[in-house]
C-alpha cells in the first residue's frame, strides 16, 4: 500500500471502485484524519475520462455547499501529468460510519430522523442551485462518536449537477432512477425528490420500488411499463400511514404529480418524527 499521497500519510485502504480508491489519510502537520478519493487515468489505456470528471464535479458542487448533513470537502489535489497519466485526489471529511444500506436502524423514529436530515441537506443543495441526482441508501452515512445526536451525511456527489442540466448519457442507480433521468431530460429538484422517495422505500421496506431501471436489469422501462409500487404501508405492518403516503407522493412517475419542493418533504418528516409510533422494523 502507498505510504504517501499528495503529502498526506496513508493510514488505510477503505475501498476501491472503477479507476478509484478510497484511503484514510492523515495530515502530517495537523494530525487530522480525512478520506481521500484517488483517481488515476492512463490516457493510453482509458478512453473514458468520466471518473476524473466525476471527481471534478463533486469538487465543484461541494465548494458551494455548507450544510451539516452534507459531507464536507477539504481540498482537490491534482498531480502534474506524467506522459499520459493523469491523477487527482479529492480530500473529504472522514466519516466513521456504515451506510444506511449496510446498517439500517432498528426503530422507525430513527429512520424518520435520518430521512429528515437528508431532506434538509438536499433542500440546501437545491437552494444553492444543484441537484444530487444519485440519492440512494448507499449514499447516506451515519457518523458515530459525535458529541450531539448522530447526524446523517449525504455522500458521493459525483453525479450532481446544476438544476436544469441535460446530461448526454443517462445516469443514475437501478432501483432509484427517475423517468426523466433515463429519458435524458432536464434534471431538476423533483428528480431528487423521486430518488429520495425510492431511497425511503428501500430503507423502510427493504425491497425496491418499481422504477424505470430495475436492479440487475440492462434496459430501462418506459414509465408506461412501470407497475404501480405497492404502498410501503401494505408491505410493513404497523407503518405510519402519513409516512407511507409521503413516500408514495415522492415516487410519482409523472413529475408534476410529485411534491414540488424538498423543503416541504423535510417539513413533513420533522412533523412525523414527533408523531410516528416508534415501532421496530
Amino acid at each position: 500500500m502507498l505510504d504517501d499521497l499528495f503529502g498526506y500519510k496513508v493510514v488505510a485502504l477503505l475501498g476501491e471502485g472503477a479507476r478509484s480508491k478510497l484511503y484514510a489519510v492523515k495530515d502530517r502537520q495537523t494530525g487530522a484524519t480525512y478520506t481521500l478519493k484517488h483517481v488515476v487515468i492512463d490516457e493510453s489505456r482509458d478512453k473514458d475520462d468520466r471518473y476524473l470528471k466525476q471527481v471534478e464535479t463533486e469538487y465543484t458542487t461541494l465548494r458551494e455547499l455548507n450544510h451539516p448533513a452534507i459531507r464536507k470537502m477539504i481540498a482537490l489535489k491534482r498531480a502534474r501529468p506524467i506522459v499520459k497519466v493523469m491523477e487527482v485526489a479529492l480530500v473529504l471529511e472522514m466519516i466513521d460510519s456504515s451506510t444506511l444500506e449496510e446498517e439500517p436502524p432498528k426503530l422507525l423514529r430513527d429512520y424518520v430522523r435520518i430521512f429528515a436530515e437528508v431532506a434538509e441537506g438536499l433542500a440546501h443543495m437545491h437552494e444553492k442551485g444543484f441537484v444530487h441526482a444519485d440519492m440512494k441508501t448507499g449514499n447516506i452515512m451515519m457518523p458515530v462518536g459525535r458529541d450531539s445526536e448522530k447526524m446523517a451525511k449525504i455522500i458521493d456527489l459525483g453525479q450532481s449537477c446544476k438544476i436544469g442540466t441535460i446530461k448526454p448519457r443517462f445516469q443514475g442507480s437501478p432501483g432509484y432512477m427517475a423517468p426523466e433521468q433515463s429519458a435524458k431530460e432536464a434534471i431538476v429538484e423533483r428528480t431528487d425528490i423521486y430518488n429520495f422517495g425510492a431511497t425511503m422505500y428501500r430503507a423502510l421496506v427493504r425491497d425496491w420500488a418499481e422504477t424505470v431501471l430495475v436492479p440487475g436489469g440492462s434496459k430501462s422501462r418506459s414509465p408506461q411499463e412501470v407497475p404501480v409500487t405497492i404502498p410501503a404501508l401494505e408491505r410493513v405492518p404497523g407503518l405510519d400511514g402519513e409516512l407511507s403516503l409521503l413516500v408514495s407522493e415522492c415516487l410519482q412517475l409523472k413529475m408534476e404529480r410529485r411534491i414540488d419542493s424538498m423543503q416541504k418533504v423535510a417539513t413533513k418528516l420533522r412533523t412525523l418524527e414527533k408523531t410516528v409510533k416508534n415501532i421496530a422494523l
